[in-house]
């Protein structure tokens, strides 16, 4: 029960870091950004993996933030990322779950 106290208070200061980030970086708060956070925070509740949080993270920024850069193979891969990673709670699961969804293009 410790350690998972224990990642679920790292998470949430990501998850806290994440969105006070986004503030300082200049992002116009469009509908995006409610969407970003939501997949963040989604995120943070599927996994206790740090692996696959970050992994997740970075999908949603790829997706909600980034999106006008990504072809369409790209975005398919971040959203297979999305789906294959809730739930995973060790690196090595995370590691073969990524892999799973290929490579970005």
């Amino acid at each position: 029960m410790g350690e998972m106290m224990r990642n679920l208070c790292i998470v949430l200061t990501l998850v806290f870091c994440a969105s006070t980030a986004s503030k300082a970086d200049g992002f116009d708060g469009s509908d995006n950004e409610d969407t970003y956070r939501q997949c963040v925070a989604k995120s943070a509740r599927s996994t206790a993996s740090m692996l696959a949080f970050q992994v997740m993270q970075n999908a949603c920024l790829r997706l909600y933030r980034q999106t006008s850069a990504l072809s369409d193979a790209d975005k398919s891969y971040y959203l297979c990322l999305l789906r294959k990673l809730p739930g995973v709670n060790n690196d090595i699961h995370a590691q073969m779950a990524a892999k799973a969804c290929g490579e970005p293009r």
